[in-house]
C-alpha cells in the first residue's frame, strides 16, 4: 500500500481483475467504467463518449492525487491526463501489448505522448519495457501477484475432463484451431468463454456436443466456472503477452495450458504445457495434461506461491518509485521528476537484464 496517497484505479472494461488487484494492493479505489456491448467497433464513438464523461465525473468526485490506468483504448488514458493537468495529480498506466496491435497502430504517437507524461508505465516484461523506454518514458516491469480469487459459484460441468479456454474471441486468439483439437476427444468437455457475437452461425452450429461458448459470464459464475474446471487454457498468436486467463488459472491453483512463446515459457514456469497454435499441437498438449494431470496440478501451487514472492519484490518497487517522485516533485519541480523518471528508467532496465 501506498500511504498517505488516495488513489484510484481506472478501466474502460465490463470486468478487470487486474484493475482489482492494483487497487486492492494501493489501498485505493477501482472502478471499471463501460457502456453498450464489448469489443464492438460500431459503438465506439457513442462508447468512449459516455465512458470519458462518467470517468471524468467519478475522477472529479473522488479526487485521488495517483491514477493507475488501463491502456488501450487510448482514450480512457487521455481522459486521465486532462484531470490530472486540471487538478495537478498523477497517473501511471498499465499498458497491454494490444497497444501496438493493427487496432490500435492509429494511436501510436498518442500512446507515446501519455507515456512520457506518466509518472511510470507498467509492462510485463522487459521487451516492453524496453518499447517504452524507447518512447522516451519509464517502465516497471510487473506481473500479477496470483491473488486468491473469491469463492465463486459452481457452474455446471459434464462428466469428463473439463476445460476452460479463457478468452474474449479476440484476433489473436485460436479458436478454431481449439475446437478442431477436441472434436475427436469426446471425454474431454471445453467451455469457451467470451463474447462469440461476430462469429458466423456456422461456427456454432459446427461445434461438437462437448464444446460449449459460455458467453460473457457474471464474474461470480465466472470464478466458480474456474474453480470447478480441472484445467485452464489460454492462447495467444501474439509474442509477448500475457494473457489474464492464464493468471487466473495460476491464482485457482488450475493446471495451465499456453501457447509455446518464449515469454509465456519464462514466466510460468510451473504447472504449465505449452503447445503449438496448431490442432494437432493443441489435442497433444490436453492429452499430455490428463497424463501427468497430478504433477502439474503440485506443480502449479509452488509456482503461485514463488509468483507471488516476486510481485511483492516489483510492487515494493512501484511503491519506493511513487514516494520518490512524490518527493522529488515537492522539492525540484518538473526538472527534478524528469532527471528521476530517466535514471530509474536505467536502472529498472538494467535489472531486467
Amino acid at each position: 500500500m501506498s500511504p498517505n496517497i488516495r488513489w484510484l484505479c481506472l478501466a474502460w472494461a465490463p470486468y478487470s481483475r487486474r484493475n482489482q488487484v492494483f487497487a486492492k494492493s494501493l489501498g485505493g479505489t477501482h472502478h471499471c467504467v463501460h457502456y453498450l456491448r464489448f469489443q464492438t467497433p460500431i459503438y465506439a464513438p457513442v462508447k468512449y463518449a459516455l465512458q470519458a464523461i462518467r470517468s471524468f465525473y467519478i475522477l472529479s468526485r473522488e479526487r485521488p492525487r495517483v491514477v493507475y490506468v488501463q491502456t488501450p483504448p487510448v482514450f480512457c488514458g487521455m481522459v486521465v491526463d486532462f484531470y490530472c493537468r486540471w487538478h495537478r495529480a498523477r497517473f501511471v498506466l498499465d499498458h497491454h501489448s494490444a497497444v501496438i496491435a493493427r487496432k490500435w497502430r492509429w494511436a501510436l504517437p498518442l500512446q507515446k505522448f501519455l507515456a512520457r507524461r506518466a509518472m511510470t508505465n507498467i509492462v510485463t516484461n522487459s521487451h516492453w519495457a524496453e518499447v517504452v523506454h524507447d518512447w522516451g518514458a519509464n517502465a516497471l516491469v510487473m506481473g500479477d501477484p496470483f491473488l486468491p480469487l473469491p469463492e465463486g459459484k459452481p457452474y455446471p460441468l459434464k462428466t469428463g475432463f473439463n476445460i476452460v479456454f479463457v478468452g474474449t474471441f479476440g484476433l489473436d486468439e485460436p479458436i478454431d484451431a481449439v475446437v478442431e483439437a477436441v472434436r475427436g476427444l469426446e471425454n474431454v468437455n471445453l467451455y469457451i468463454t467470451g463474447y462469440p457475437h461476430h462469429r458466423p452461425k456456422s461456427f456454432f452450429q459446427n461445434l461438437p456436443p462437448h464444446v460449449r461458448c459460455t458467453g460473457f459470464l457474471p464474474n461470480e459464475q465466472y470464478v466458480g466456472l474456474l474453480q470447478t474446471a480441472d484445467a485452464i487454457m489460454a492462447l495467444t498468436t501474439r509474442d509477448h503477452t500475457l494473457q489474464l486467463g492464464g493468471c487466473e488459472a495460476v491464482s485457482s491453483a488450475k493446471p495451465l495450458i499456453t501457447s509455446d512463446w518464449p515469454f509465456l515459457k519464462e514466466f510460468f514456469f510451473g504447472g504449465t504445457v505449452y503447445v503449438k497454435n496448431t490442432p494437432d499441437g493443441i489435442q497433444e498438449g490436453i492429452l499430455f495434461m490428463m497424463r501427468n494431470y497430478q504433477r502439474l496440478a503440485s506443480e502449479i501451487f509452488k509456482f503461485r506461491d514463488n509468483g507471488r514472492k516476486i510481485w511483492n519484490e516489483q510492487f515494493a518497487e512501484l511503491n519506493n518509485l511513487i514516494q520518490r517522485d512524490m518527493n522529488s516533485g515537492k522539492k525540484n519541480g518538473r526538472k527534478g521528476r524528469k532527471k528521476l523518471k530517466e535514471g530509474l528508467t536505467k536502472s529498472i532496465l538494467s535489472q531486467e537484464r
